[in-house]
């Protein structure tokens, strides 16, 4: 059937752009290409954890997020525009892909080989373009003085508690809807690094509040603190002044990656 054939198409396109990558990536000249903007990255970690400390030590203020913090971010959020929306292009060619498999007709072979060449390009954007965002984000984050544990707690109170935004949408349009088992331990880390900062300063109420939700956010489906917006009262606050900028700062196309640090293990690397 002529769905069939353009389903096989669509796999076959999917599993050539990987091999090309792959070829390339086994040469030394393409493996360096595409190593450095994750040497880059790796650098730019390194340099932002030796002046904050990594996101595992983060411990949010007891008196909250302030408006000047969260001037901040919004400040690092602009810087990242940019890649924005060069992973909306990326989203766009794997879209023209998937084209292919919804007309009634098989594909021409100009058709087949224009798809190819977009899909094959957007996988080589897609890797250098992770390290180039990952780069950008670190550098961003030392140069207006702000820890990546601070930006991770203020991005997913703002974009995933209070603005409902899904988590971990991909740059392709498709959302997994929940943090990764990673991004959850590091959350829920944190806000019992935040319950307990709040106990040691006598705020018992507050401390508990925090204590319940991190037990609330191991059981649920999606990961998120307050995942039905309800924030406590100081936070929203803080935000409402400045929902119009957060909400046109939000990236889709990159948050499946907000969180994630760049790590080098002798020549490969990782992304957790």
């Amino acid at each position: 059937m002529a769905g069939s054939g353009k389903k096989w198409l669509v796999g076959c396109g999917v599993g050539c752009g990987a091999a090309v990558l792959l070829s390339i990536l086994l040469t030394v000249g393409g493996s360096l290409y595409m190593m450095q903007p994750f040497n880059k990255a790796v650098d730019a970690r390194k340099a932002l954890e030796a002046e904050y400390g990594t996101r595992d030590t983060y411990i949010p203020p007891v008196e909250g997020i302030s408006a000047d913090r969260l001037e901040i971010f919004l400040a690092v959020r602009h810087d990242l525009l940019p890649m924005c929306e060069e992973f909306r292009k990326i989203g766009e060619s794997f879209a023209a892909m998937d084209e292919l498999d919804k007309g009634g007709d098989e594909p021409s072979k100009g058709e087949i080989f224009k798809a190819m060449g977009g899909l094959t390009g957007s996988i080589f954007g897609m890797v250098g373009n992770l390290g180039r965002f990952t780069e950008l984000r670190n550098e961003a984050l030392l140069g207006h003085g702000m820890s990546l544990g601070e930006y991770i707690w203020i991005y997913v109170l703002v974009y995933n508690s209070w603005l409902g935004e899904v988590p971990n949408r991909d740059f392709d349009g498709d959302a997994r809807g929940a943090m990764s088992s990673k991004e959850q331990k590091v959350l829920v880390a944190m806000v019992r690094r935040h319950a307990e900062a709040l106990a040691s300063a006598g705020m018992a109420a507050e401390a508990t509040l925090w204590e319940e939700e991190a037990e609330r956010m191991k059981r649920s489906e999606t990961g998120v603190p307050f995942k039905d917006g309800t924030l406590p009262e100081g936070l929203i606050r803080v935000f409402e002044p400045y929902s119009g900028k957060l909400e046109s700062l939000y990236c889709e196309a990159t948050s499946s990656f907000e969180m994630n640090r760049i790590k080098k293990r002798g020549l490969s690397i990782h992304s957790d």
